[in-house]
């Protein structure tokens, strides 16, 4: 029987990078949670090429069963369309899970870090991304691909926008809203090019507005944002948008901070939730010992921040604090990974945060 201080999460290292900075996660995880109260029981799994390899699939069926049996995963990164053609999975192994777990929401806090020199240091936004339609082809048909070559020099790519999905993400960036603490939403579209489309997502915010009475929504076309943001960063806390939008402006966001290496990112539904940072697999780098699992640690906080939510367990939310903030101030101290001009290695660095949370 689980107990109530007791968190079951399936962890799955990833490609490149991966098999380095997952584990490092978990040992800061671990680490945190011995502080706070929380027992981590991790289930490992397999994704990327060494599911292919064992299983001949990216994403094999033990791991579907450890992804069914837990409601959160700590995933690393994993390569993006270079596995072979014989993968049954066809693709993404995360644009699979996305769609199959109704991951319906990604959230991507970016913060301005100093470290990495960003050009504006005032960035400290929140971009909340629905995460399962859109324009992205591998995931807005029920079987097949949404692009289409009729013929070889015209191609058609099909953009799927539903009401049930709009509203299930409104609802979402609301209560996120009113959980952050904030008091309005920055709506990004381009409703006067794509009036229908994105004409059901802006309603189903408008729809809800009488429930959260206390929480405004600002309606801003993508083009505006895009070229205020830089100008006017502290105007804008929290954007909620649609998939290829919010793929895109959280990206520019953390440009303008400094880049994506420490970004994190929560991919959420309403059973489960993915701990996954924004940065790829970083091949070259791969095996040399020197990743930054920075990411991918503040993804987990994300995470934990998800179960407090869910759970109402204020060891998570706890947990989450510490590692946040251990990470913060580890990176100032300067302590830290090459990609940061230190000369720390990934076990350096993780050493680093954990004795940083013993610190008052």
């Amino acid at each position: 029987m689980q107990q109530s201080n007791e968190l079951r999460l399936a962890v799955l290292d990833g490609d490149g990078i991966g098999p380095e900075i997952t584990p490092a996660t978990l040992k800061v995880l671990n680490a945190a949670a011995k502080r706070t109260g929380l027992v981590i029981r991790a289930k490992r799994a397999l994704i990327g090429w060494k599911g292919y390899e064992k299983y001949q699939s990216t994403l094999p069926e033990a791991t579907k069963k450890a992804l069914d049996e837990h409601e959160g995963w700590i995933v690393g990164p994993t390569f993006a369309g270079e596995y072979p053609k014989d993968d049954p999975v066809r693709g993404h192994p995360n644009g699979f899970i996305r769609r199959h777990y109704k991951l319906f929401a990604n959230v991507r806090p970016v913060q301005a870090w100093p470290q990495l020199d960003p050009l504006v240091p005032e960035v400290d936004i929140t971009v909340l991304r629905e995460n399962t339609e859109g324009f992205y082809p591998d995931r807005n048909l029920a079987w097949g691909y949404g692009e289409f070559k009729p013929r070889d020099d015209v191609a058609l790519a099909l953009r799927v926008i539903t009401g049930e999905a709009c509203d299930r993400f409104a609802r979402y960036a609301f209560e996120y809203a009113r959980a952050a603490g904030l008091d309005r939403i920055c709506v990004v579209h381009k409703r006067t090019a794509l009036p229908q489309t994105d004409g059901l997502f802006i309603g189903a915010f408008e729809r809800l507005q009488n429930e959260y009475r206390r929480i405004a929504i600002e309606l801003v076309r993508i083009d505006t944002f895009s070229s205020s943001f830089p100008r006017d960063a502290r105007h804008y806390r929290l954007v909620a948008t649609t998939n290829l939008f919010g793929d895109i402006l959280s990206d520019q966001a953390s440009g303008l901070a400094g880049g994506i290496g420490l970004a994190p990112s929560l991919n959420a539904g309403p059973e489960h939730a993915m701990a996954q940072a924004v940065h790829g697999t970083a091949p070259d780098i791969a095996g040399k010992g020197v990743a930054n699992p920075s990411a991918l640690i503040l993804s987990t906080a994300l995470l934990m921040r998800w179960f407090y939510q869910r759970t109402g367990r204020q060891a998570c939310r706890d947990a989450a604090e510490l590692m946040e903030t251990s990470v913060r101030r580890t990176i100032e101290s300067g302590d830290t990974t090459p990609d940061l001009g230190g000369a720390a290695s990934t076990e350096d660095f993780t050493r680093a945060v954990m004795r940083m949370m013993a610190k008052p």
